[in-house]
C-alpha cells in the first residue's frame, strides 16, 4: 500500500514534480509565485520549467506557466486502471439525493485517498456534481478511518509512519494509540465516522469499498453540516443507504 522506495532518489525530479504539483493546484504560476513557494535558487526554478515546457508538460501563457493538455491526456490513460465510470456516479447520485447530503467517491492509493466523483443531494446547490478537495488524509476522514479499522496493524503503522497524523480540525486525532482505540470500535461495524475531525461542523460517515478479490480499492463516504444533522442521525439514518452504494459499486468494479 506504501511503496518502499530502495534505490536512489533524485532530488531534481522531485523537485519538477513538486512545481508541475503547484502549478496544477494553483491553475497557473509566474516565475515570481514559485520563487516564493519553492526552495530553490529563482535561476534553479527557471530551469525545471524550461524543461517541462520542453517536454510538452507545461505551457507559457503572458508569463503564466499552465499544465499542458498533455497532462490531460495521460490523466485520462490513467483513469483506465481505476474504477470509474456511469455506474459509480448512479450509485453515489443516489446515496446523495437519499440522504440529501453530499456524498463521494474516493479511490486509495499511496495510503491517501484521491477524488474520483462526488454529488450533492441539495436541490438548490448551483451544481448538481460537487467538486472536494483532490486528496484526504486517512486518519481523519469517514472512509479514510473504516478502511484503516479494516487493514492490518503493520498497514496502518506503515502509513502513519509515512503520512504522520497532521492536524486539520482542533478535533483531528493527533495521537496514535487513541486512533487505534477508536479503530477497534469500527473494525466490527463496517463504517466510520467523523466528527468535526476533517473540517470544523463537518460530520460524516464512510466504509470502503472492495474489488472482486477482497482488496480495499477506495472508499466512500457522506456527509455534510452538523448543524443539520447529528452523528447519531449519520448512524441511524444514512448507514444502510451508504451500505446500498458500496453494493452497488463493489458490482461494477
Amino acid at each position: 500500500m506504501i511503496g518502499n522506495v530502495t534505490g536512489r532518489r533524485l532530488k531534481t525530479t522531485e523537485a519538477s514534480l513538486e512545481i508541475l504539483r503547484l502549478i496544477l493546484e494553483h491553475d497557473g504560476l509566474t516565475l515570481s509565485e514559485l520563487d516564493k513557494m519553492v526552495d530553490s535558487s529563482k535561476s534553479s526554478i527557471c530551469s525545471h520549467l524550461n524543461t517541462l515546457l520542453e517536454s510538452r508538460y507545461l505551457v507559457k501563457e503572458d508569463g503564466i506557466y499552465k499544465v499542458s493538455f498533455r497532462v490531460a491526456l495521460l490523466g485520462e490513460r490513467a483513469r483506465h486502471r481505476y474504477p470509474t465510470g456511469e455506474g459509480i456516479e448512479t450509485a453515489i447520485d443516489r446515496l446523495a439525493r437519499a440522504t440529501e447530503q453530499e456524498a463521494n467517491f474516493t479511490i486509495l492509493e499511496h495510503g491517501r485517498l484521491l477524488t474520483c466523483y462526488g454529488s450533492s443531494g441539495d436541490d438548490n446547490a448551483s451544481e448538481k456534481s460537487a467538486r472536494y478537495r483532490s486528496e484526504y488524509h486517512l486518519h481523519n476522514t469517514a472512509a479514510g478511518k473504516a478502511i484503516l479499522a479494516e487493514l492490518d496493524r503493520d498497514e496502518v503503522e506503515s502509513i502513519l509512519d509515512h503520512w504522520g497524523l497532521p492536524r486539520e480540525s482542533q478535533e483531528t486525532i493527533t495521537d496514535r494509540d487513541h486512533l487505534f482505540d477508536v479503530l477497534e470500535t469500527y473494525e466490527s461495524q463496517g463504517y466510520a465516522v467523523v466528527d468535526e475531525e476533517f473540517a470544523p461542523g463537518l460530520v460524516a460517515i464512510g466504509a470502503p469499498v472492495h474489488d472482486e478479490g477482497g482488496e480495499i480499492i477506495g472508499g466512500v463516504s457522506v456527509g455534510g453540516p452538523k448543524y443539520q444533522n447529528s452523528i447519531t442521525r449519520f448512524e441511524r439514518e444514512f448507514a444502510d443507504h451508504l451500505f446500498d452504494a458500496v453494493d452497488e459499486i463493489e458490482l461494477v468494479v
